[in-house]
């Protein structure tokens, strides 16, 4: 509440700035006028009806009878006013919205013998006068003869001869060089040095020319993405890129919007997993997001408005990365966002709604009749054990049945679900003002406010986001100035109806509520039996909706961030320019987790006794944690530019200064008395032997980095960049590491024997190599740390050392390698990129063994090498293309091989641990597992190769390590079947515009991967009999002698492990997006309120196919979506 009465106080500030700054200036009024032999009056009565100023002059200033002629569109009044009055030696003054008009009383200037005069007004790319650009004659690339615009925008230049070239630069817009060709009347636009991604690549640092990138870069517009899905920035980059994946090997996590990813690879996976007890089968892998030139975090791009977005660029090898160091092995992903526009105040508002509907087309549960049959055929209510009673085994069997047929037949899956509703509102308002003539310089604004939540297919999963900013941009004719400050803040709830996986299991034959409506606390026979009647049998299981509807159990999670940007462009010369920039930023988090005394949680508990405070201090419990960070960032660039006959130049020479300290605590306390009381001071106690507990850390690194770019005749483009990085992450005796690449590029289309030919719009090679780094670990990790004891001996604490640090720890190095081609053919109508890559990774953060008597078994160290090589395409044809319409077909696709090359002892001792720990495993918590072996891929499948099931005893046929059967299955056994690495993926699109209606549509296909059918192995096997599972269970499993099964006996309830019979090979095919979109013409909204209107429907995974039926959103559902997207410009 404090910070929404804060952001309350903070927008009217900015605007109240905005209009204050704006009292001392003047807007650019543009006016659309067509004057044709018209008097003087005449024609200022014309520009009054189209502009809305007054005009004062004589009628002596000038004769009647002159006929004046003017045309002009979308141009500044003072442009036009301009035109009409030099000829008539009249001049003119703005105030407010009056022009006066009187005799030109200026001394002209004086023709200098053997010069050539040209003047005119230097232009923005509205039509509004620049003050302060720089004229110059340029003689080979030195310059000569030089001017300046004055504040209405006018030069004088003179010329040493009609055919000089002139050079017109101006902070912020693109420099301009042209020649007179006889006109002593000549004005000039410049075209604003905005970064446009169809001819140039943004690096983070600088921006770099397509056409002399000898790196690896994806550009994709913000309208784009957009047109793609305009809710998830990570699912639409992968429509672009291939090879940009976001893992969720399992489909666990479905459509959780509360679900950030932890695992994004760019050309396949660089580092080894956690092979920490908890996380055997998890990896985290990132790369690193660059907004507007700082680094930021996962969730912040995950949160991000879209409708902010100007562009996304993947960096994806080193020539295009390693500009960043030690942070780039993962690949970078640079995002810019909107910058406000030059020209009148304008208002844009954006609403994106849609609706998730829940996808449940991969589970395939049996009914209430299945499962009991299914139940029956196994021996569930057979009396097998001694001392069972077959007569209760009987009853119960029949008591179910009775309550089948009374039609009892529960669909579990519906009840946690709903229809989901999101909506996201965005406010942008931008324009732009120029200072009045005493005073030079002009600035534009933007102000960004967005609202957004979204209701997920899990009833109860909410995510909120908020959002507010405001930009400034000043320029003048040497300095840029930008400041960007935003404020976000993220809220969120999981589900109180828990794991979807918990309704998966239930079983439909159980009633989810009594005679009274109310919801039974478990799931039992005993609900419905007669009273008194004895069971022998009584399955319970927790009921999923009871603890949802009656209990205050909750999940909830806040985010606030602040962050501010200030930027700082100096143009020293045309060629030479200095820029900083600076940002801090301020994030704080809150994680709040209750569980309710009453919860099932507790319901094995026995003992009730309010006298046992052993009881009742551990019922309920409240986990809360905290976290805050507060991180600086600097950095400086000089860049050289110079262009001289065939030679083109760029230097570059910069640094980086970081910074980043956070503190993190938490507590867990239980004991709540009731339900209802779930404030922390109403807890009896810390948790069973836990006490508050809290981590503080602040690191700093330090870079330099610099860039030479050369081309010749540009054809020929040689690419250099080197940076050296420190950081306190390393171990003291590798405090630094230096990083490089060099590129080379050859552009054939500019060779003699191809220019002019319109089937070669394009021919170019590329290659490149170098280093990145990743420092893909924590400070505690190359230093040793204690933590203290609660016991005091003497009057002291006791301190343990925790971790062992390794003081020549450093960051894992990778060597890129990449050779590509990009082609454009046939005018225009056929595009094509190809790379092919060869990346070797070393020094892998990886445990070393020690002897156990120092203390520890291990410690981290940089031991393990991987490989990854592979090949990304993108193909695009455009078989029309004309002003109305346009057809265009597009295909990307991607193939990655992974490899171990080098592991550690301590690896190869885990895999003979967890081998072990497989074969000791009672409660099936290991299915397929993480093992490392040199030659292998990090993607292969281990387990004991099958010949099937033995038609006689229903048992499964084993080959052992040395090719003999066995019915018996060994971990030693188990060899790579398979590896999870398709031959191919990638997307087919085709887009399709007539006039205002576009349509566009994305197809995602994969074949070639071999996949572990988890739900084979879990949900028709490896089942439970007391809960729900999958029909082929029951109608595919050996019954009886004789019988052809894929899958063991139904009655066998023995643990089936690792098997190459679950092993399948996946062809997919998902439609990803369809779009339609429709733009209101300009000539419907002329003389209107608003500029643009654009309505849009997206939907998102329409359909999913695969030759391997599994399920998936074992925790949290898929969901189809359906977005509706408005957009309205004021």
């Amino acid at each position: 509440m404090k910070m929404k009465r804060k952001l309350k106080i903070v927008i009217p500030v900015i605007l109240s700035l905005l209009f204050f700054y704006g009292g001392k200036i003047h807007a650019q009024k543009n006016i659309t006028v067509h004057i044709k032999d018209k008097t003087f009056a005449e024609a200022l009565q014309i520009l009054k009806e189209a502009s809305g100023y007054q005009f004062f002059y004589t009628n002596q200033l000038v004769d009647n009878k002159k006929k004046i002629t003017i045309s002009a569109d979308n141009i500044d009044l003072r442009i036009v006013l301009k035109r009409i009055c030099h000829p008539l030696n009249l001049q003119f003054s703005v105030i407010d919205n009056t022009v006066v008009i009187s005799k030109n009383t200026r001394p002209t200037e004086k023709e200098i013998p053997g010069k050539y005069k040209v003047s005119g007004t230097i232009l923005d790319e509205n039509k509004h006068p620049l003050s302060g650009a720089v004229i110059i004659q340029d003689e080979n690339g030195f310059s000569k003869n030089t001017t300046v615009s004055d504040d209405e925008g006018n030069y004088s230049l003179m010329l040493d001869s009609p055919n000089n070239k002139m050079t017109v630069s101006f902070i912020g817009y693109k420099k301009r060089t042209l020649r007179p060709n006889g006109k002593i009347v000549l004005d000039i636009e410049l075209e604003p040095d905005v970064v446009e991604i169809d001819n140039a690549v943004v690096i983070g640092y600088y921006p770099k020319a397509k056409n002399s990138f000898t790196g690896t870069a994806v550009s994709v517009k913000g309208d784009e993405l957009r047109a793609v899905n305009n809710t998830n920035l990570f699912e639409g980059l992968k429509v672009f890129d291939p090879s940009f994946q976001v893992v969720d090997v399992r489909g666990v996590f479905g459509s959780d919007p509360n679900h950030i990813p932890d695992q994004i690879e760019i050309r396949g996976q660089n580092s080894f997993p956690d092979i920490s007890q908890s996380n055997l089968q998890t990896v985290t892998s990132l790369p690193i997001f660059i907004l507007d030139g700082f680094e930021i975090s996962v969730q912040k791009v995950y949160d991000l408005d879209m409708n902010r977005i100007q562009s996304v660029t993947i960096l994806k090898d080193a020539s295009a990365s390693a500009i960043y160091g030690s942070r780039a092995a993962n690949g970078v992903i640079v995002i810019e966002t909107k910058s406000p526009e030059s020209g009148v105040l304008q208002v844009s508002y954006t609403l994106n709604s849609g609706l998730q509907i829940p996808d449940l087309s991969s589970y395939n549960l049996m009914n209430a009749a299945e499962m009991l049959e299914f139940q029956k055929a196994a021996g569930v209510f057979d009396a097998t054990e001694p001392g069972e009673d077959p007569g209760n085994k009987l009853n119960s069997y029949n008591l179910i049945k009775k309550e089948i047929m009374s039609g009892t037949d529960t669909y579990w899956l519906s009840k946690p679900l709903q229809v989901g509703f999101q909506h996201k509102h965005t406010i942008f308002i931008d324009g732009s003002v120029t200072r009045m003539k005493e005073e030079k310089g002009n600035m534009r604004y933007s102000v960004n406010l967005g609202y957004g939540q979204t209701n997920g297919v899990m009833k109860g999963s909410t995510r909120s986001t908020y959002e507010a900013g405001t930009k400034l941009m000043y320029n003048s004719s040497k300095i840029f100035i930008t400041n960007d400050m935003q404020f976000s803040m993220v809220k969120s709830t999981e589900s109180p109806y828990g794991s979807f996986s918990t309704y998966t299991s239930a079983l439909p034959y159980f009633r989810e509520k009594d005679e009274n409506g109310n919801y039974y606390r478990t799931l039992s026979l005993n609900n419905v039996a007669p009273p008194g009647m004895e069971l022998g049998v009584s399955p319970i299981q927790q009921s999923p909706m009871y603890e949802a509807k009656y209990l205050n159990s909750f999940t909830a999670g806040e985010t606030m961030s602040f962050t501010n940007n200030t930027g700082i462009n100096w143009s020293v010369t045309s060629d030479f320019r200095i820029k900083g920039n600076f940002s801090v930023s301020y994030d704080f988090d809150r994680d709040d987790i209750f569980l309710s005394p009453q919860s099932f949680t507790y319901i094995n508990n026995n003992d009730n006794s309010i006298n046992n405070p052993d009881v009742l201090y551990n019922r309920g419990k409240y986990d809360l944690s905290n976290s805050n960070t507060l991180a600086y960032n600097g950095n400086i660039v000089a860049s050289y530019s110079h262009s001289f006959g065939k030679h083109d130049i760029q230097a570059i020479l910069g640094g980086e200064i970081r910074q980043s300290q956070s503190n993190s605590d938490g507590y867990i306390v239980t004991g709540f008395m009731g339900d209802a009381l779930d404030y922390l001071s109403y807890a009896a106690q810390y948790e069973q032997y836990g006490r508050p507990s809290g981590v503080e850390s602040t690191t700093r690194s330090l870079g330099a980095f610099t860039n030479l770019n050369y081309s010749y005749d540009n054809r020929y483009l040689v690419d250099l960049t080197a940076r050296m990085d420190g950081s306190s992450l390393y171990g003291k005796n590798q405090q630094s590491a230096p990083y490089w690449s060099t590129g080379i590029r050859w552009n054939i289309h500019n060779e003699a024997f191809l220019e002019g030919n319109a089937n070669f719009k394009k021919l170019a090679l590329r290659a490149n190599i170098g280093t990145t780094g990743n420092q893909n670990f924590s400070k505690n990790q190359a230093m040793s740390l204690y933590y203290y004891q609660t016991p005091v001996y003497g009057g002291y604490f006791g301190a343990i050392i925790s971790t062992l640090g390794n003081p020549d720890l450093k960051g894992q190095t990778t060597f890129n390698r990449n050779i590509g081609v990009e082609t454009t053919l046939f005018n225009n109508k056929l595009n094509l990129d190809f790379n092919y890559y060869y990346n070797t990774t070393t020094g892998n953060l990886t445990d070393i063994t020690i002897a156990p008597s120092i203390g520890f078994s291990s410690y981290k160290t940089n031991m393990g090498d991987l490989t990854n090589k592979g090949i990304d395409f993108s193909l695009s044809y455009a078989p029309i293309r004309t002003k109305n319409m346009l057809l265009n077909f597009t295909l990307n696709g991607t193939h990655n091989q992974n490899k171990i090359t080098k592991i550690s002892d301590t690896l190869k001792k885990y895999n003979e641990t967890i081998n072990q720990k497989i074969e000791e495993d009672e409660k099936n918590e290991y299915t397929t597992v993480f093992l490392f072996k040199e030659g292998e891929s990090m993607n292969t499948i281990y387990a004991v190769r099958s010949l099937g099931i033995d038609p006689g005893t229903g048992k499964e046929i084993f080959l052992d390590k040395n090719g003999a059967k066995t019915f018996i299955w060994n971990a030693e056994d188990q060899v790579p079947v398979g590896v999870n690495e398709p031959i191919l993926q990638g997307y087919i699109g085709a887009n399709f515009r007539y006039k205002a209606w576009e349509f566009g549509t994305n197809f995602n296909y994969s074949f070639g991967a071999d996949k572990y059918n988890y739900t084979l192995h879990q949900r028709i096997e490896n089942v439970d009999y007391m809960v729900n599972n999958d029909k082929r269970a029951l109608t595919e499993r050996w019954k009886q002698p004789g019988d052809i099964a894929r899958y063991k006996a139904i009655n066998d309830n023995s643990e089936t492990k690792a098997s190459s019979r679950f092993v399948q090979k996946e062809r997919r095919l998902s439609l990803t997006s369809l779009r339609v979109s429709y733009t209101l013409p300009q000539e419907l909204l002329r003389n209107k309120v608003l500029s643009m209107l654009r309505l849009s429907v997206t939907c998102n995974e329409l359909f999913y196919w695969s030759t391997i039926r599994q399920e998936r959103g074992l925790s949290y559902p898929f969901a189809r979506s359906v977005n509706f997207s408005a957009q309205v410009n004021f």
